[in-house]
């Protein structure tokens, strides 16, 4: 009497997607065993690809064979065997040699005594039917390339469109990621900090459900897709993706992946107005606050030099109350405010600008999109290069991927210079409306409002909207800022 193993495949891969499932295969074949009264005296299961020799479990299965533990095979398919030519010469060497004596599918028998040949056609066959699928496969995934779609698992914040096998934005995680990449660009976030923002949006594991690991993040914030390209092979290509960000923002990531450490957690601010706001004019460091309660029960805030200077002694020890501290803040403000006649006059002068700088920002245009079109003819010449072998593909590679960043860095230039409203001399315009409302801030005794003024950095403004042209009465009120921001207390 025959005894029989049960042997079912199916792969993840391509050749195999109307193939049923392992499941499927043991119930039919059960199904089938029972109504040919048929000894099954052990089953083996296997979810890998049979193109290439080397299957664990299809091995094994073929050594007990020899043992002599069974003499027959049953299986869904004769390619279920095998793709390849080693694993179907052992099967045909065993079925030649008697050793199995019969080899059951659902549509064939197969016997010792069979035509050899028409055996190694049908293997032969499913050998050539993987080989060309794979040439198949390699032609979709150039002319993918071509067009721009990434030929591969979109990443997180974006999903494969399966209708269109394009690559777009996820409804619902691509803002959440989105906003994540940009606030670590700041350089303020470490990776783990990233870690729990992500966990905190629902931006996790797809399977256990917990936070990326920090590998997985890591990837993530290197990955050029989302500024609109992508990587095949370690070369870049341009996508027809949306991108999530600008290249100059992944260029910002990449800077805080090599600044960023383990962040400093500043303290709590909201209970001293002044702290990290001025300096010490002894020594320059730091002026930091503290609480004081009296055995009364009074409590008193007070200022005074951190002293951390190791090069240097701090002359002053003394602390100063808040209120004091207060009213000189106050006297500095008021030297920073500007009145309605120069506002209107300084708002006159920033319009005028404004008319220069439209002309300035459409050369900037022109001089940008001269640039694009040349690096699009490198671009063009290096291709060509390749295709008649005058390059090799590490030379395609190192000339081509920087020219494919700077491209999509100038395109995303243009398209913001074209799509801006906005201006250089915005910050000025706003830094004139602030100090003007200086005035109301001072006579309702608004300290946050203060503060945040005297801390603008004007130089900005200044190297924006620069001060050619003013009278010297007119720039004195903005140089009076100046110094002030500048200015070291002592306390």
């Amino acid at each position: 009497m025959l005894k029989y193993f049960m042997y079912c495949r199916k792969s993840s891969e391509d050749e195999d997607r109307q193939m049923l499932s392992i499941d499927a295969q043991i119930s039919e074949l059960r199904s089938m065993a029972v109504g040919n009264g048929m000894a099954i005296i052990g089953t083996f299961t296997e979810s890998k690809s049979a193109k290439e020799p080397g299957r664990d479990i299809f091995n094994e299965m073929l050594r007990r064979v020899e043992r002599g533990e069974a003499n027959g095979i049953l299986t869904w398919k004769l390619d279920r065997l095998a793709r390849n030519f080693d694993d179907g010469g052992k099967i045909i060497g065993l079925l030649q040699r008697g050793v199995i004596q019969q080899i059951r599918t659902f549509e064939k028998t197969y016997l010792p005594g069979d035509n050899v040949l028409m055996i190694a056609v049908e293997f032969g066959m499913a050998n050539q039917y993987v080989r060309d699928l794979s040439v198949n496969i390699q032609r979709g995934i150039r002319e993918k390339i071509r067009r721009g779609v990434f030929p591969g698992k979109a990443p997180l914040g974006y999903y494969n469109e399966p209708r269109l096998r394009t690559i777009e934005p996820h409804p619902k995680n691509f803002r959440k990621v989105k906003k994540i990449l940009e606030a670590f660009a700041t350089g303020k976030f470490s990776m783990t900090a990233v870690q729990k923002q992500m966990a905190k949006a629902g931006l996790v594991g797809p399977r256990t459900k917990k936070p990326l690991f920090l590998s997985t993040i890591g990837d993530i914030l290197c990955n050029p897709f989302y500024y609109g390209v992508f990587s095949h092979k370690g070369e870049l290509h341009q996508g027809i993706h949306v991108p999530m960000i600008s290249k100059r923002t992944f260029d910002d990531m990449q800077r805080a992946l090599v600044a960023v450490g383990k962040p400093r957690h500043r303290r709590k601010e909201k209970e001293f107005l002044f702290r990290n706001f001025a300096t010490c004019g002894s020594c320059g460091y730091s002026i930091t606050g503290e609480r004081h309660t009296k055995k009364s029960g009074l409590r008193f805030r007070y200022y005074r030099c951190t002293g951390k200077s190791k090069t240097q002694s701090c002359e002053n020890r003394s602390f100063v109350r808040e209120e004091r501290f207060a009213e000189e803040v106050k006297r500095n403000a008021q030297l920073a405010t500007i009145p309605d006649e120069w506002k209107d006059k300084f708002l006159a002068r920033v319009e005028t600008w404004e008319s220069e700088v439209s002309h300035e920002k459409q050369a900037k245009i022109d001089s940008l999109k001269s640039e694009f079109t040349s690096l699009k003819s490198k671009i063009d010449r290096i291709n060509n290069g390749f295709a008649d072998g005058s390059l090799d593909i590490d030379e395609f590679k190192e000339l081509k991927n920087p020219l494919i960043a700077k491209k999509v860095e100038l395109e995303q230039e243009i398209i913001a210079l074209e799509k801006s409203k906005a201006n250089r001399l915005e910050p000025l315009r706003n830094w004139i409306l602030q100090a003007n409302g200086l005035n109301s801030a001072i006579a309702n005794d608004d300290w946050s409002w203060w503060r945040r003024m005297l801390l603008i950095n004007l130089a900005d403004a200044v190297q924006v909207g620069g001060l050619q042209g003013l009278q010297p009465n007119q720039i004195t009120p903005l140089l009076a800022v100046h110094v002030i921001i500048k200015r070291r207390w002592c306390v």
